[in-house]
């Protein structure tokens, strides 16, 4: 359904972008950047990436990792990948991923399909990076699904001015209790922001996980995540 394009970087070089357009005839729509897991750009996420693009978006999934292992995508079968996925995840630069978002957020405006309103999906990692994205840059709107790192930066929580959910697990091996009490002690009551909690554990969105994913609750994640973005459609 998808392409791969080239963005130019800001910091020099360029990346490729798995990029989804809406399949029917449609008025210029919102930019959304997928962003990734800490598996790469698999799979799943070009799936995800379609997925958005069905519901009426310009999709976009950057190679965050394409400073240091470019096109690197880890499959869940596949041990030794997935301990090079945990070792990226360690050496990821997130002021650079802050900065390709940017870079990809330009290349959809310029785009006649996109209407210049710009959006983040991210996932684990990727929801850290929707978080930093909705603190850092001029977006119009972010979903965080279980970011494991936003409370190392929630000193930015006061610079959140556009309409952002967090799609948090009860149940997330990956992230403390008491890291989970700084970020409610610390967002809650910020205008614009949205906290959500299910009854699972990480990576309920991703069908491609064994034993995590929860098609009911993701369902109800994304709806609401659609029913944020949707608004960005509007003239």
């Amino acid at each position: 359904m998808g392409e791969t394009i080239s963005v130019n970087a800001k910091d020099g070089g360029a990346f490729d972008v798995y990029l989804a357009k809406p399949t029917a005839s449609r008025r210029p729509a919102p930019g959304v950047i997928i962003i990734q897991e800490a598996f790469g750009v698999t799979t799943w996420l070009k799936d995800i990436t379609d997925r958005f693009a069905a519901e009426g978006y310009v999709a976009a999934a950057p190679d965050f990792y394409w400073r240091f292992a470019p096109n690197f995508a880890a499959g869940f079968d596949d041990e030794e990948a997935l301990a090079t996925a945990r070792r990226h995840l360690q050496t990821i630069d997130h002021a650079a991923a802050v900065d390709d978002i940017d870079a990809t957020s330009g290349a959809l405006k310029s785009m006649d399909e996109c209407n210049g309103k710009i959006a983040t999906a991210g996932f684990c990692l990727g929801g850290t990076l929707a978080y930093l994205a909705a603190v850092r840059l001029d977006i119009d709107a972010a979903a965080a699904y279980y970011g494991t790192q936003i409370h190392e930066y929630l000193d930015e929580g006061s610079n959140l001015t556009c309409p952002t959910l967090f799609h948090m697990a009860d149940h997330d091996d990956f992230i403390r209790d008491e890291d989970v009490k700084e970020i409610f002690q610390a967002l809650i009551g910020i205008p614009n922001l949205a906290v959500w909690t299910y009854d699972t554990g990480h990576a309920f969105a991703n069908w491609d996980r064994p034993g995590a994913y929860d098609e009911e609750l993701a369902e109800k994640a994304h709806a609401r995540t659609f029913a944020v973005f949707d608004k960005l459609k509007q003239d």
